[in-house]
């Protein structure tokens, strides 16, 4: 049994709540590097979600301290935020010395855990109902709180949708997005445990170079690795492999660059995040892009035929083989 499973690899676990907290501090200390990781982890043809615009300090009433809340309340602490918690339950509230035992939905006890002067709101407990119901009674108190609330089941997700929170938690979508992650390529997975320690700067210019190539829904993720099997057309040029930009040029128009920008340059035990055209390739670097399906298309000659490798590099017309005309239906 042990073998078998072994096959799969590490097992890993994933927790939604644990997994959350984490995406909520980048989403207040760097919401286009929450942008970004959301899109990227929503898998291709998903729209490029809006930028949230969370506040930079204040005060947090959370409302609910089970498993989820205590995960909330340690994130928003660890990011320097004063956090007031709220519980219904006596016996629960027992674990936070300051919580105000009551009901959310209760203006007294919303007044008494300091929503009017509160910056952010989060409505976290196990019961649909009642996560909605805080939620219109914080903005009832507070029309201009950022708002994050658990979701529990999928049947209440147009009531979520339309009540617009800023930030939402749906256990089985979080488990979802982050399998999906790893499974459909380690390197996508790579990027995005990687990528929020880049800065908002930088995944705000990288949003703004996949949008402009890409257009604003997430295209195909694919992987390249520059070696004798994925690239043969590159075999002998160990020393003067092209750079990133010249290998995305287009077989049709040199001039033209591929609708594709690669998202992870891995060499050795080294790798590089969204590196500029100019990058220099080297023999045996993998790559993982996302672009357009065409350009998946269009790269692939370039990798492997010699004559449209030397068209693409060097601008060069070389004769080619009847079947590759055949293929791409070109005439002699």
């Amino acid at each position: 049994m042990h073998n078998r499973m072994s096959t799969f690899g590490t097992p890993t676990v994933v927790n939604p709540f644990d997994r959350f907290g984490d995406n909520l501090r980048i989403a207040l200390r760097a919401p286009a590097a929450f942008q970004l990781l959301t899109w990227l982890e929503s898998g291709p043809g998903a729209p490029l979600p809006r930028r949230g615009e969370p506040p930079v300090d204040g005060h947090w009433v959370v409302c609910g301290y089970g498993r989820f809340g205590r995960e909330v309340v340690h994130d928003l602490r660890a990011e320097g935020y004063d956090v007031t918690v709220v519980e219904a339950d006596a016996a629960a509230a027992e674990r936070e010395p300051d919580a105000i035992v009551g009901l959310g939905e209760d203006p007294e006890v919303l007044a008494a855990a300091g929503i009017e002067r509160a910056a952010g709101f989060v409505a976290g407990t196990d019961n649909d109902t009642t996560n909605l119901s805080l939620v219109a009674a914080a903005r009832s108190a507070n029309p201009d709180l950022f708002v994050a609330a658990r979701q529990n089941k999928q049947s209440g997700a147009p009531l979520f949708a339309a009540v617009e929170v800023d930030a939402l938690l749906v256990p089985a979508e979080v488990v979802a997005h982050e399998v999906y992650a790893q499974l459909a390529t380690p390197l996508l997975w790579r990027f995005i445990r990687e990528m929020p320690a880049r800065g908002d700067d930088w995944a705000d210019s990288l949003i703004g170079r996949l949008t402009h190539l890409c257009g604003k829904r997430l295209q195909s993720l694919w992987r390249v690795q520059l070696n004798d099997v994925g690239a043969p057309a590159l075999r002998g040029m160990a020393d003067r492999m092209p750079t990133l930009g010249d290998l995305l040029r287009s077989p049709d128009d040199r001039e033209e660059r591929l609708s594709a920008v690669v998202l992870l340059v891995v060499r050795g035990s080294a790798f590089h995040l969204a590196p500029p055209d100019d990058f220099p390739l080297e023999a045996g670097d993998e790559l993982l892009l996302v672009g357009a399906p065409s350009a998946r298309r269009l790269l692939d000659p370039t990798l492997l035929v010699d004559a449209v490798r030397e068209y693409v590099l060097h601008g060069r017309h070389v004769p080619s083989s009847w079947a590759w005309r055949v293929i791409t239906g070109r005439r002699a």
